[in-house]
């Protein structure tokens, strides 16, 4: 977790860096306009109300894709579609671990654009497979995704950002009322098109 902990803020560093260094063109929504794809990578802490012991954060990632529309010079909406897991959830007292895996998440996002800086939200929805190292087989969470982030654009065609999200998911079987709450802390990458 420490390492994570440590490349991500290196990684944050550099993303602000290039906020506070990058020249002013292209300095409204337009430049976010369109078609976008990328990876992100992060750390993943999971909570269950059904599991009384802590459950450890560990590395994921998520390969995204969405599209943009520009309101206004400073106004954005969009859509995105992402596909992404995390692995080797450990829990303490214990030698079970846990796989959260295909997870699949559909989303709205809104922004607003401030010289080629856009502060975002978004909500969506969330599917995931729960994988325990002590069953053959999964098993199915769903809910609600919330999130709040920073993307900047390099270029015309590159941009960084800066993403913390929570999901609150229902197990599809187990112990009534039974969910995980997870929280995410990412960066990523994005070309748009």
């Amino acid at each position: 977790m420490t390492k994570t902990f440590t490349s991500l803020s290196s990684a944050a560093a550099a993303l602000l860096l290039g906020l506070a260094s990058a020249p002013a063109a292209f300095a409204d929504a337009a430049m976010f306009d369109g078609f976008y794809g990328g990876l992100s990578l992060g750390s993943v802490s999971p909570d269950a109300n059904f599991i009384p012991n802590t459950i450890d954060s560990a590395f994921g990632y998520s390969l995204f894709a969405g599209y943009n529309h520009a309101l206004s010079n400073d106004w954005v909406v969009g859509g995105e579609l992402s596909y992404g897991a995390s692995g080797a959830h450990g829990i303490s007292g214990s030698a079970v671990t846990l796989d959260f895996e295909n997870a699949l998440t559909i989303s709205a996002r809104a922004g607003y654009v401030i010289n080629r800086t856009m502060i975002y939200g978004r909500v969506g929805y969330q599917t995931v497979d729960v994988q325990p190292s002590t069953l053959a087989t999964s098993i199915g969470a769903e809910g609600a995704t919330f999130g709040l982030g920073v993307e900047h654009m390099f270029t015309e065609n590159l941009s960084g950002r800066i993403e913390f999200s929570h999901s609150i998911l229902d197990l599809d079987s187990g112990p009534p009322g039974a969910e995980f709450d997870t929280n995410t802390v990412s960066i990523g990458i994005a070309m748009h098109f």
